[in-house]
């Protein structure tokens, strides 16, 4: 009696362990998040393959789950991140030593062409002030010549004219000095012009320049480029998402994390936003701006945006379907508000609608800003080591998506 006693005894110890075991397992997955699963047994683990508590050693679950819990507030910069302007000092280096090249050669071709030009200026006006000057000398010895005839007889007939003629003589001599003196001082002139224009034509390519070099800086430095941005979210896993809304009443309030880079000199502020986002023509969820989000210049900012996906059950089932073909698109229609600011001062205002942007849902695309989360113990230790490194190494997937007003302040700036 004692041993069939002692047996019962023990029978029924282990269906309570077993009972008490099978407790726990069940407990596991009753779980749904990372934080209350690792709290409520140590026999329980959280799986970062598909986001659900497992009992440790469950066929259903992982061989290795996470220690730390990380929440998409880890991710959020508090302050935004300066990683200076666009481009790089190669990219302007490289067009100005171009524009340097292309002014040397435009330079050297002009100079030639005006020496060429100068030089058959110069034999012209040359050619002029000789014939000229020959003119004159050939009038001079033709007179001379004929004054030498005629001296005899203009003395016998003409004696009392002779002072006259004497003094006549010395006019025309006198007029002619002063001619070739003149047609010496054109000359002259000439040289003191082209000296002054060659000096003139330096100084205007000097200023041409300085002007196209400078217009080129400025350009490089201010012409707007396209800032990046990444939405990123250890969660965001449109097949949960999905598989969620399958349900009687199916809605979704989701977060994501937008990473935004502006390398512009310029930055700036949205003040309200609002999308409606449609699957073919049926209205399916919303997003809406909760208050302001400064992209400042040459820093990444982070904001967390809250998505409202609400499709009602027909058209969960017709998402989940198209989801499952790769074939699920979002059209989403924004309008957006915000303004151009330089330091504290708004210089421009933007108010503008993006109608008919096209998202295709699931595709991935390899994101450069965004922060990462490791899933090893030291976590903290890589998040500050990639804060310091300003854009360093992360591990957790994330879809980039169309962040329509993102694009369309890119179009306006």
């Amino acid at each position: 009696m004692m041993d069939t006693f002692d047996n019962n005894a023990a029978m029924t110890h282990s269906n309570a362990a077993i009972a008490a075991t099978s407790s726990q397992w069940d407990s596991c997955s009753s779980h749904k998040d990372c934080d209350s699963c690792l709290n409520a047994s140590l026999t329980c683990h959280f799986c970062k393959n598909d986001f659900q508590c497992h009992a440790i050693g469950s066929p259903y679950g992982c061989p290795v789950g996470v220690s730390v819990c990380h929440h998409l507030e880890d991710c959020k910069r508090t302050d935004p991140q300066f990683v200076g302007y666009g481009p790089p000092p190669s990219v302007v280096i490289a067009v100005l030593c171009l524009m340097v090249t292309l002014t040397c050669c435009f330079c050297g071709v002009s100079a030639i062409c005006s020496i060429f030009c100068r030089t058959k200026k110069t034999s012209t006006r040359q050619a002029k002030l000789m014939a000229a000057l020959d003119k004159e000398k050939q009038k001079k010895k033709a007179k001379t010549t004929l004054r030498d005839v005629d001296e005899e007889q203009l003395q016998a007939q003409k004696q009392p004219l002779l002072v006259g003629e004497i003094r006549e003589g010395e006019v025309l001599l006198f007029e002619n000095e002063v001619d070739q003196e003149s047609l010496e001082r054109l000359r002259t002139r000439y040289e003191e012009d082209e000296r002054q224009i060659n000096w003139q034509a330096f100084a205007a390519r000097f200023t041409w320049l300085t002007v196209l070099i400078s217009i080129t800086v400025l350009a490089l430095m201010f012409y707007p480029r396209m800032p990046d941005y990444n939405v990123c979210n250890r969660q965001f896993e449109w097949e949960s998402i999905l598989h969620s809304i399958m349900g009687l009443e199916p809605k979704v309030e989701y977060q994501v994390l937008v990473s935004v880079i502006n390398e512009n000199r310029f930055g700036f502020v949205l003040e309200s936003g609002r999308a409606d986002i449609y699957h073919n023509t049926t209205l399916v969820g919303k997003w809406e701006l909760e208050k302001p989000l400064e992209a400042k210049a040459g820093s990444i900012s982070d904001v967390i945006a809250a998505i409202n996906i609400k499709p009602g059950f027909a058209e969960g089932i017709a998402l989940w379907k198209d989801f499952s073909k790769n074939e699920l698109i979002f059209r989403i229609n924004a309008t957006i508000a915000g303004s151009i600011t330089w330091g504290r001062y708004k210089i421009y205002r933007i108010s503008s609608s993006t109608p008919d942007v096209e998202f295709l849902v699931g595709a991935d695309d390899v994101r450069s800003i965004a922060y990462e989360m490791s899933t090893e113990d030291d976590f903290y230790e890589d998040q500050t080591r990639a804060v310091q490194n300003q854009l360093s190494i992360y591990s957790v997937t994330c879809t980039q998506t169309s962040i329509f007003f993102l694009q369309q302040f890119s179009n306006s700036h």
